[in-house]
């Protein structure tokens, strides 16, 4: 006897289907949009921490 979480399940194949459907729609998207966007335009958008610069500290995050 199979149980409901068989691979072989007609729900579990659905889902697996519409997943990997939505998992290459979004990767498309995002590499759509990566194309569109340069490390120039990232670095134009970035604002400063006051604060890190009157401290002379640089980081991330």
């Amino acid at each position: 006897m199979r149980g409901a979480g068989d691979i072989d399940c007609g729900i579990v194949r659905s889902v697996n289907t519409v997943m990997g459907d939505f998992l290459a729609d979004a990767e498309a998207l995002l590499a759509a949009c990566l194309e569109r966007v340069s490390l120039y335009d990232i670095t134009c958008q970035a604002q400063p921490d006051p604060l890190s610069l009157q401290l002379g500290a640089h980081h991330h995050g």
